[in-house]
């Protein structure tokens, strides 16, 4: 059975079920829900204890060996829940053969990264009614939001809506990743004594002017210029999504703004509606792009940056070569 990240938690289900599938590229949430799922659980069982094993423990023993010595209660009569962190599937069949039986077990938890669709693994807990699978990809905006309102709340430090939604657009789609760069931002603001405003502008200056400036040159078309810069900032790709994620905006912008046009208002009257707006200084630069961007090219590079993305989410061989492939495309159109 597959539950969405967003309804994990509210669903009455995950205290009926004995295993559960944990899966994707954000290890931050895939560890949310785990502790999330123990709290659950204890808070139904009270001496339920949990046992974490990963893949070294296969060294020794087989999965199976390690189930069966863990199937019984201890003798002060606790019972077991086994967490299984697993960085390949070399053992899935024997997970399988052995889960489908009627096991004398709490319950075994599962952690991995992105799984392909059409792996045995995968479907055998999408289909089963006795298991429950949440794919965990990238934080929404929203689930970004929620947890930086979160940790400001819990430091006692004001935060409005305005600088909430420009930090959740700055910062990392990738949960541990996230917390980790909160955690630092905290930490500035109470040693440094700086405000909110100052800390942000540092922030997004500092990390964030190299990924911005390739953003426009890419929607700018400057093939030559847009090469020069990725050079020399390359480990901006080791992220890609949030690269996709925030050129897709922009020609979302570009959309947005062509549509206002052709109910008769003007390029800049137009722009001026956007929100967040335009920095000043990229006014005259975002307007030369509506020229260079046709309507029917807007949306069929924005839908063909979806299929991209949705590619590398479930890690398939050829999608980072596919995103370079886009990008090259992009610049070539004339």
């Amino acid at each position: 059975m597959i539950l969405k990240y967003s309804y994990f938690k509210k669903s009455p289900l995950i205290t009926k079920k004995k295993f559960f599938l944990f899966y994707g590229p954000n290890f931050g949430k895939i560890d949310d829900c785990v502790q999330f799922l123990k709290d659950k659980l204890s808070s139904y069982e009270n001496s339920l204890k949990f046992l974490s094993f990963f893949q070294d423990n296969f060294l020794n023993h087989s999965f199976t060996e390690i189930v069966d010595q863990n199937t019984q209660e201890d003798i002060f009569g606790n019972k077991t829940s086994l967490i299984f962190s697993l960085s390949d599937l070399k053992f899935s069949n024997e997970i399988i053969k052995l889960i489908s039986k009627n096991l004398n077990i709490q319950n075994i938890i599962f952690k991995t990264g992105p799984i392909q669709k059409a792996l045995k693994f995968r479907k055998f807990f999408e289909d089963s009614s006795d298991c429950i699978i949440v794919p965990c990809y990238e934080d929404t905006l929203s689930e970004k939001k929620e947890i930086i309102v979160r940790f400001f709340n819990k430091e006692n430090i004001k935060i409005n809506s305005e600088h909430i939604f420009m930090l959740s657009s700055v910062l990392s789609n990738e949960r541990l990743r996230l917390i980790n760069e909160l955690n630092k931002l905290i930490i500035y603001i109470k040693t440094t004594k700086i405000n909110v405003v100052d800390a942000l502008s540092i922030l997004v200056d500092n990390n964030h002017q190299d990924l911005n400036d390739l953003v426009y040159l890419l929607a700018s078309k400057k093939e030559k210029d847009f090469w020069n810069a990725f050079l020399k900032v390359q480990q901006v790709f080791s992220d890609e999504i949030k690269f996709i994620n925030i050129f897709s905006k922009h020609l979302e912008k570009l959309l947005f703004v062509k549509n206002k046009i052709l109910l008769g208002f003007s390029p800049s009257a137009s722009m001026k509606t956007l929100k967040p707006p335009i920095f000043f200084k990229q006014e005259e630069l975002f307007l030369s792009q509506l020229d260079l961007w046709s309507y029917k090219e807007l949306t069929k590079i924005i839908k063909q940056l979806h299929f991209c993305q949705m590619s590398i989410l479930k890690n398939e061989i050829s999608s980072k070569s596919n995103f370079l492939t886009l990008i090259t495309k992009i610049l070539d159109v004339s």
